[in-house]
Formats: C-alpha cells, structure tokens, sequence
C-alpha cells in the first residue's frame, strides 16, 4: 500500500497540483542542501540529535494527522512517504512546518482521490480493463525473457522463412524487431502461466427435438 501510494503521489502529484507539488519539492530540496536554517525551516542537520525543547512533540506512528473526504490518514504514512520523498533525510512529519504539512497531505491524498472518483465514474467493462492491465504489469515484474532466447526464436522463424523462400530473404534485421519480439514473447509467457491449471469445460448446443427438425424439400419437378 505504501509504495502504491507513495508511486502515484508523485507523478500525480505534480500533474494534479504542479505549482503546490513543485513547490514542496523546492523547499524540501533546500532543507536537505542548504547549510543555514531559514527562519519556519527544519534544520536537517540536527535531526541525528534530540529535538530541541522548543521543537514540538512529534506524535505516535499511530495517530490519525488528517482527514480527507473520510479517509483518515496516519502519521507512519506520511512518515513513510516523506522519508521516500527526500531519500532519507527527513522522516517525522511532524519536523515540517504547517505550510508543507499541508501540502505534503494533498500529495499522500491524491491516489486515494482519484480512486473515489474512478469507483464512480467509471464503467464496469473500464474498471475490467485496468484491472487486467495492472495484472499484467504485476506479472510482466516477475516473468523475464532473456536476449539469448530472443535470438534463439529469430534464428528459427528466420531458418524457416528462408527454408520456404531460399530465392529473397525477407526476414527483417534482429535489431528492428528484437523489442517487439521480447514483449510478444513476454506475454505467451505470462498467458501460459495463465492457462496452465485452467479447467475449461465447453457446453455442447442442445440437440433440437425430432418434430422441429425441418425435413429437406424435393424441389424436383416431373
């Protein structure tokens, strides 16, 4: 769930609400480059050392930090996503200042939006085909085809096609057709997968009762 959200908070992030997104970034890029703590600032370079008395109580992993259209959102959410979002160097949500909090919300919120919206609006023959593409890139993640056994089909198909044609030879170069070929092969994979403990049964077509089954007429004139 975490790098679900933390994938799809950033680029939809930044093509939902660009100006605040960026904006968050620039400023969290500041706090992890700049030597000086500009005034509402963290300073990360304290953040190895016990916070200081001033600094306020950072809240249990637990506690629900905001809400948005009902959904509640946890502190080791944003703990999490802010701690993939600036490779590690800040991880307690509670260290942002209230501006950035805010908009490190809207950011974690998004997907969770987006998936509001679609459960609505979209139909069930569009929500089937985004379901079979997420499976199919689940299970493109985990199915590989190697360059050897690309060319290895290449020299096949094209033995035979210069077997069957030995006059012009008409196979294209590997190199133009090598990646359609991989994904092609990637796919017969994943479908073999697919297929392999399937039970299929095919129902026959009913036999039609004798009396509805229509005689062949005698054209045939004397």
């Amino acid at each position: 769930m975490r790098k679900i959200i933390v994938a799809a908070g950033i680029s939809l992030g930044m093509l939902v609400s660009s100006l605040s997104a960026d904006h968050l970034k620039d400023s969290l890029t500041k706090m992890i480059h700049e030597k000086e703590t500009m005034p509402g600032m963290v300073d990360l370079s304290g953040l190895d050392r016990p916070a200081a008395p001033q600094m306020q109580k950072s809240r249990p992993s637990s506690a629900v930090i905001a809400t948005v259209n009902g959904h509640k959102i946890r502190k080791k959410t944003a703990d999490d996503y802010l701690n993939d979002r600036t490779k590690g160097k800040v991880a307690d949500f509670d260290l942002l200042p209230k501006d950035q909090r805010k908009r490190l919300i809207k950011e974690i919120a998004l997907p969770m939006l987006i998936a509001d919206r679609a459960k609505k609006e979209l139909s069930d023959q569009e929500k089937e085909a985004v379901y079979v593409n997420t499976w199919m890139r689940k299970q493109a993640s985990k199915v590989s085809v190697s360059d050897e056994e690309v060319q290895a089909l290449y020299d096949q198909l094209k033995q035979k096609a210069m077997e069957r044609n030995a006059t012009n030879n008409i196979v294209p170069p590997f190199d133009s057709i090598k990646s359609k070929m991989k994904a092609q092969m990637l796919e017969k994979k994943i479908m073999n997968g697919l297929m392999k403990d399937v039970k299929i049964e095919v129902a026959a077509p009913m036999a039609m009762p004798p009396m509805m089954i229509r005689k062949p007429t005698n054209n045939t004139t004397n």
